[in-house]
Formats: structure tokens, C-alpha cells, sequence
């Protein structure tokens, strides 16, 4: 049993963010993916159990549910919001003894049931702020490997270097 979830309310944070909400006037649908790819990244560094869940409240379906390169995303089912899904996942979840929980949502009704219920909230724009610096993080640590990698495989000698090129070059 994981310890240690995120759980994120989708729309709420693409409503957040100018550029998925720019995105969002084109395609729903690939706002939703940016968000996912996003959060796939996010993840990985984290290493949580992680799971964006998006209002389907009107669509009239059944709550779905897919595993998206390590995310579990769920889609609530008709007259069900995702603020609804997100409390029942808390309460299903926590365990005040072993399990950490973080809801990510600025919706205010939603801080005030979570923190009942044992989670912790941070909010849209807060979690926002973090992927950009995990984003500058990444980019920076990518860079430094470039920079720093070894032009050989192997770590040797000066000695060995020269005696190696010596060979090379066909002296002995």
C-alpha cells in the first residue's frame, strides 16, 4: 500500500494556469493532455502515487478511469463533481498513522472538507509556481550533464593515457 498520494483536481488547475486555460479555448481535450504530460514529469521526481481527476458532471456517463504513463486519471460519473470523487478518495485513503495526502485545488469548500478529513491542501497557483521551478530544475540538471560528461567511459590515469596513445600511434 502506497503511503504518500497527490491528488489533483484537473479543470481546477488548467483554470489556474494561462496557458493550459489558452489552450483549453481550442481543445479541452489537449489541455488535458499538456496537464497530464505535465504532471507525468512532476511525478516522476516526486514518486507519489498520483491521480488527476476531472469533472465529467455533465457528460451522463459512468465514472473512467485510465492509467496514463503512471497517472491514474479518473473522470467523475454523471451528477458526481470531481470535488465529490476527491473527498471519497481521501476517505478511502488516509490512514492518519502512515498515509500522507496532498489535495492540489483552490476551490474552498474542497480546502475546508480535505483538511477535515486529514489531507493537505496546496493550492492551484501554489502547485503551478512548483511545477515551473521543478521545470527550471530539470532543464538546469539536463544542462550539467551535457557539460559534464565524460569524453570517456572509464576514469583513468594520465599515465594510462599516454601509454594508451603511445600504443595508438604504434610505438611501443
Amino acid at each position: 500500500m502506497k503511503t504518500h498520494y497527490t491528488i489533483v483536481d484537473g479543470y481546477n488547475v488548467i483554470g489556474q494556469s494561462a496557458e493550459l486555460k489558452r489552450i483549453a479555448e481550442e481543445s479541452l481535450e489537449e489541455a488535458r493532455k499538456t496537464l497530464l504530460l505535465t504532471l507525468v514529469n512532476y511525478n516522476a521526481r516526486q514518486q507519489t502515487e498520483l491521480i488527476c481527476v476531472f469533472d465529467a458532471y455533465m457528460t451522463g456517463s459512468n465514472e473512467a478511469r485510465e492509467y496514463f504513463h503512471g497517472i491514474n486519471v479518473i473522470y467523475s460519473k454523471k451528477d458526481e463533481t470531481a470535488d465529490a470523487v476527491i473527498e471519497r478518495l481521501v476517505y478511502e485513503l488516509y490512514d492518519k498513522h502512515i498515509t500522507r495526502i496532498m489535495v492540489i485545488t483552490s476551490d474552498l469548500s474542497e480546502q475546508h472538507t480535505i483538511f477535515g478529513a486529514g489531507a493537505l491542501r496546496l493550492s492551484s497557483r501554489e502547485f503551478l509556481l512548483e511545477l515551473e521551478e521543478d521545470k527550471e530544475l530539470l532543464e538546469r540538471d539536463l544542462e550539467e550533464m551535457k557539460h559534464d560528461k565524460p569524453r570517456m567511459r572509464i576514469a583513468i590515469d594520465d599515465e594510462t593515457k599516454n601509454r594508451l596513445e603511445q600504443l595508438r600511434r604504434g610505438h611501443k
